[in-house]
């Protein structure tokens, strides 16, 4: 599987070490904007600890500054790490807000050890933006390498396994749907990783209110 920080960038494709590479999704090239970061000290661990409690899954609507707490506010944690934890979505939240122009955002903050979406597909939403906490990163493939008449069919939709990449755990990635203003028929296509109780996921999605 190959990481996308280490090869040269599909043409619609921008990835950066800072958050500011987040605003590029907004130009109508761009379907994917991924901003690489490092977590804070302490954070790798409560992720972890937290994706082994899978399955659950937190859903909350609510302005950027309240989804965080929100989200975190049963998660079988530690104070000190629900508050990290909680500062960081509401932190994505406000970013998400800000490229979507919307006063709300709804999030799922979702712990994974089974089954997930395997087929390679793109959304029906404007923008999305995911983020792996602890597991395997969401898997895509640049759009030259992929054949959209046959999703649904993996190994007919994507010919050459060597083409799918995966966002890097604890990257910001904004996805780009179908949904958004001239973007029709132009969505990331993209799937979930495998996940089992020894390799559990804890991912967050961040989408436009309204969706669910």
């Amino acid at each position: 599987m190959l990481d996308p920080t280490t090869l040269s960038p599909a043409a619609h494709v921008r990835s950066a070490c800072h958050a500011g590479v987040l605003r590029t999704i907004l130009d109508p090239a761009v379907t994917l904007a991924i901003w690489t970061r490092s977590p804070p000290p302490g954070f790798i661990e409560a992720a972890e600890r937290l994706a082994a409690r899978a399955p659950f899954c937190r859903t909350a609507e609510e302005r950027p500054d309240r989804l965080g707490a929100l989200l975190v506010a049963d998660v079988p944690l530690e104070p000190c790490a629900r508050t990290r934890l909680g500062t960081d979505i509401a932190r994505l939240a406000r970013l998400f807000a800000a490229l979507v122009a919307t006063p709300s955002v709804h999030g799922r903050l979702e712990a994974i050890d089974g089954p997930a979406c395997r087929l390679f597909h793109a959304d029906h939403v404007g923008l999305r933006l995911l983020c792996t906490y602890a597991g395997a990163g969401t898997e895509w493939v640049p759009d030259e390498a992929v054949d959209r008449t046959r999703l649904g069919d993996n190994r007919a939709a994507v010919r050459d396994p060597a083409a799918v990449r995966r966002l890097p755990r604890f990257a910001v990635a904004i996805l780009k749907g179908h949904a958004w203003r001239g973007n029709a028929g132009r969505g990331v296509v993209h799937r979930s990783p495998d996940a089992s109780p020894d390799r559990p996921r804890l991912l967050l999605c961040l989408d436009e209110p309204g969706r669910f």
